[in-house]
């Protein structure tokens, strides 16, 4: 079975995972950029070639579990696919002009996997071939293993031919589920950093992106220059180092002054910075670029709320769900908003209708949580917070929260929370949720 990579690229879809956020219009701007960002390197990077995974050599472990090569192949690849489009996730085609690269291969996407269905490889290559003139090249390699008294140890070396260029070489001692989730990461990040650096920033991994951007701008080519300066820029702004942030801006302004996902930055900057006046009106330029976009009006709520004009601030995040209803943060947006504002009935209404669309989210079952526990509804509270447990059952806040609750700490949900708390503290060195851990089991 040989796996043509291009044919397996998704269209682009709503993130699977997310993180804590301090600053929402950061993430904002980060689902659009990173999506940007995601859609373009991969393209180039495995569509500018017709690149042909061929099944990698696996060792007797991993056929035991049921792994053969032609398995171990097609998850590494579902892990790439499912890289990418939680990099490319929320993007906004309709409101940018031309054609974006990748936008052929969504045409592609529903041929059938070769190997899973009638279509051939050879016929896959060949329609690859027509639309682009590419040349074949492959993706071949092996995974071995050794082993001592405690650990399996297992060795990957995956080449790209035919210029015979190692892509990946590591050793690991992980389980085999765990190695393909690694392999097909570091497939990314060889071949695309910067596809790896808007992976990295979901998963709320400041340093790792920062060094795939830094990566991504040593290498030859300036096709996805903007894109990394882009997104190093809102690294900045989350790390609050504002002048390094215009820095970047300024470079990409230098070349093209209309470019999108920068104007959008720079209002995101001026935010940050309390500059809501000069953030509107770069509002207003983002607005030109997106008629049909959501991004600018969140960024705009974000400037209204901060010169306390608070009723144009409800319009503007009404108008950015209207826009989005299928992204999850904004409907968390206007609850906090609404909560500061001390409405909490209005609040309470936009963490329903958002659970009604995600029920799974943890982000929005855990602060609704919070706002019913600020009103002492601790039952309905406990039974969210339930919830967000069974979905996420390893995040500390939901442990933290939950012990924290008097009239529950017999539960026979609490003890076992405790449980794992004692565990968690036992092999985790100190940091402030372990800290306030420890503060909660010594009570």
């Amino acid at each position: 079975m040989n796996t043509n990579l291009s044919n397996l690229i998704p269209s682009a879809s709503k993130p699977l995972v997310f993180f804590e956020i301090a600053k929402s219009a950061s993430v904002a701007l980060l689902a659009f950029a990173g999506s940007m960002i995601g859609i373009i390197g991969i393209f180039t990077s495995l569509t500018t070639s017709d690149v042909v995974f061929e099944p990698l050599k696996v060792p007797a472990p991993f056929e035991e579990l049921g792994y053969s090569s032609e398995i171990t192949t097609t998850r590494i690849l579902d892990e790439v696919v499912r890289i990418n489009a939680l990099s490319t996730s929320t993007i906004d085609t309709k409101s940018l002009d031309g054609q974006l690269p990748g936008q052929i291969l969504t045409s592609i996407h529903s041929l059938p996997v070769p190997g899973f269905g009638s279509f051939a490889i050879k016929e896959v290559q060949e329609i690859i071939q027509g639309l682009f003139g590419v040349k074949k090249e492959r993706i071949s390699g092996e995974i071995t293993y050794t082993k001592n008294k405690v650990n399996t140890i297992y060795h990957v070396r995956i080449r790209q031919m035919p210029e015979n260029k190692i892509l990946v070489n590591f050793s690991t001692d992980a389980e085999v589920p765990e190695v393909v989730e690694q392999i097909g990461l570091k497939i990314v990040e060889k071949m695309d950093p910067v596809v790896a650096a808007s992976y990295y920033r979901w998963n709320n991994d400041l340093e790792k992106s920062f060094l795939m951007l830094d990566e991504a701008l040593r290498q030859e080519g300036d096709y996805d220059d903007n894109y990394a300066l882009v997104d190093r820029a809102q690294i900045y702004i989350q790390k609050r180092k504002f002048d390094l942030a215009q820095i970047d801006l300024d470079r990409i302004f230098k070349n093209d002054p209309d470019f999108a996902p920068a104007i959008a930055t720079q209002s995101l900057l001026y935010n940050a910075t309390n500059e809501f006046v000069k953030a509107l009106e770069i509002v207003k330029k983002a607005k030109q670029q997106w008629p049909n976009s959501w991004i600018p009006f969140n960024l705009a709520a974000e400037a209204y709320e901060g010169l306390n004009r608070g009723d144009e601030a409800e319009a503007a995040y009404i108008e950015t769900i209207k826009r989005s209803p299928t992204w999850w943060l904004s409907y968390a947006e206007i609850s906090a908003f609404h909560i500061k504002r001390n409405r909490s009935d209005l609040a309470e209404q936009a963490f329903h209708k958002g659970l009604n669309k995600f029920p799974d989210n943890v982000y929005l079952l855990t602060h609704y949580a919070d706002l019913l526990l600020s009103l002492n509804r601790k039952e309905q509270a406990f039974n969210y917070l339930s919830k967000a447990h069974k979905v996420d059952p390893n995040n500390i806040k939901i442990w933290i929260t939950v012990l924290g609750i008097e009239e529950y700490k017999n539960d026979p949900l609490v003890l076992a929370i405790k449980k794992l708390a004692l565990e968690k503290i036992k092999a985790t060195h100190a940091d402030p949720d372990i800290n306030n851990l420890k503060a909660l089991l010594k009570e």
